[in-house]
């Protein structure tokens, strides 16, 4: 009977994937993927009238296959399409501007070509960012550890501990510390962190109905301490990225509204103080002051300097055309070049794969691309709200709408630091900046977020009351020593003396220096042994003039 019922599970489970596939070819047929692979096809022949042909054609290949693989296991487990059609978009036209760009620096160092194949690199972190969307995504389905208290331990140890390192043993890269060489290759360790982060709140906010104070307490400690060691990196760009993040899981997650307007206060506080002390210790370091002279101080100076210096040459970069405002003066100009539909003549941009990409963008394929391109970002942001809205489990919620909402604040402020609209940050924009730790990081939210959005069989929010600091054996036997200390040895009673001080009789207990017997409370029953004395001796008094 036993073999029986394994053929039948057998048997079911080959039927079960057999209807899959065959419906999976089906929402081939009858979905939007033809319509995607010929966009791609659109793009090539854009990316060929631009020179760099060649290039993209090495990388459609991985594209058809991202898009083919990515629909088939986005059908298979029912997740949401609308969020993986929007991130296959934008990744085509990442792919088709990146080509450009690439083709471009080979026109003016021939010899790249001489080193292989110029999308080698790019094919690499195509291929190692969707493996890992793809991993993400079937282990977050099954890993229902992942929201667990003693995992949530472990991500903190390994986010504050790459942070750790990385001030160590990284190599600044234009004043900033967050770059790691592994094996000959370079990882932006932050990158890592922003996942653990939005992990780690989830675990701590998301998997009860209403979080105990010490969950609360440990996120905002959890803040503190990355908001300090990307302040040591002069990483400020995801500092804040972090603090949007940060704002958000306090707004949505913890239900006393009261809380995020305190929180907005104190950090509002915290800001003009660090002003005020950036200001005072200029002021003496100016004048030869140790309190502005010694290292410390140095740190900080430096670190304020830079951030102020953002401020001052975004609201006028002239003041420094050759220095901290170029940047955003060669932006402004590409904006102007590009016009509504682009231009061929191309402006030397720095960083223009990375910081300044969407500028770029402007330049090559017009403003009217380009709004369509942030318009894409906005369709997947809303998608990932109605989410948000509809996700019955608490954690996946929190999981959920943590990386939606970092994809599009990390998209809101490159654009706008970009574009003019605000100081320029260094971060990325997700799937159209070069960078294989940004692009690997954004590939694996998506495949996440694609999880979330099926069937997910296990629930995060389970209402358990384990706290983040657990007390081990050891340490509730020394609470016990010594609340058995407490208990066992003698020590002046204090409720005594105050019985004395306000005219009480000290008990004989009191004044040997043992506990008050038990029912003397201050208060009231002080405040009556107090009358009761004072008649007494008005008693005495009297029978004694008798």
């Amino acid at each position: 009977m036993n073999n029986e019922m394994q053929t039948g599970r057998k048997a079911f489970s080959t039927e079960r994937f057999v209807w899959e596939l065959q419906r999976a070819f089906y929402s081939f047929r009858n979905g939007p993927v033809l319509a995607i692979l010929l966009f791609q096809i659109a793009a090539f022949i854009v990316v060929h009238a631009k020179g760099a042909g060649s290039i993209y054609r090495d990388m459609i290949g991985i594209l058809f296959l991202i898009t083919l693989v990515s629909w088939f296991f986005t059908s298979v487990i029912h997740g949401n399409k609308k969020i993986l059609i929007c991130a296959l978009i934008l990744l085509t036209v990442g792919t088709m501007l990146q080509c450009i760009m690439e083709q471009e620096q080979i026109i003016k160092n021939p010899e790249l070509l001489e080193a292989g194949n110029p999308a080698a690199g790019l094919q690499l972190q195509y291929l190692l960012g969707f493996a890992a969307a793809c991993v993400a995504a079937g282990g977050y389905r099954r890993w229902k550890q992942i929201s667990g208290m003693k995992m949530c331990r472990i991500l903190v140890l390994l986010s504050f501990g790459l942070s750790v390192f990385t001030l160590i043993a990284s190599r600044a890269v234009g004043n900033v510390r967050n770059w790691i060489n592994i094996g000959g290759m370079s990882i932006q360790t932050t990158e890592l962190v922003k996942l653990f982060y939005v992990l780690i709140a989830a675990a701590l906010l998301g998997t009860t109905e209403k979080p105990s104070k010490q969950r609360i307490r440990v996120f905002y400690g959890i803040t503190v301490v990355e908001i300090l060691l990307l302040a040591a990196q002069s990483e400020f760009g995801t500092m804040l990225l972090l603090l949007f993040i940060f704002l958000t899981f306090v707004f949505l997650f913890i239900p006393d509204i009261r809380v995020f307007i305190k929180t907005i206060a104190v950090m509002a506080v915290l800001v003009f103080l660090v002003i005020v002390t950036g200001i005072q210790l200029g002021r003496l370091q100016d004048a030869g002051s140790f309190l502005g002279t010694n290292p410390l101080s140095s740190f900080f100076l430096s670190n304020f300097d830079k951030i102020a210096n953002r401020f001052i040459y975004w609201l006028d970069p002239e003041k420094d055309a050759l220095g901290l405002g170029y940047q955003l003066l060669k932006a402004r100009e590409s904006i102007l070049l590009g016009g509504w539909f682009g231009t061929s003549s191309v402006t030397d941009l720095p960083v223009k794969t990375s910081d300044l990409v969407y500028p770029a963008l402007i330049q090559r394929c017009g403003m009217v691309f380009a709004i369509l391109v942030f318009f894409i970002f906005i369709l997947m942001w809303l998608e990932g709200i109605r989410l948000f809205i509809r996700k019955a489990d608490r954690y996946h919620q929190a999981v959920g709408a943590g990386f939606v909402f970092m994809l599009f604040d990390q998209t809101l402020i490159i654009i706008a630091g970009s574009t003019g609209l605000c100081p320029l940050t260094g971060i990325t924009l997700p799937f159209i900046s070069s960078g294989g730790s940004s692009l690997f990081v954004t590939f694996v939210m998506v495949g996440v977020m694609i999880a979330i959005s099926s069937n997910v069989k296990w629930k995060g929010m389970t209402y358990d009351e384990e706290e983040f600091f657990k007390e081990n054996a050891v340490i509730a036997k020394c609470h016990a020593y010594l609340r058995h200390l407490n208990d066992h040895i003698p020590h002046p009673d204090l409720r005594a003396a105050a019985g004395r001080l306000r005219g009480g009789r000290p008990t004989e207990a009191g004044s040997k220096g043992k506990h008050v017997s038990k029912g003397v409370r201050p208060g009231k029953n002080f405040g009556q042994r107090g009358k009761h004395s004072r008649r007494v001796r008005k008693t005495a008094g009297k029978k004694n003039v008798q």
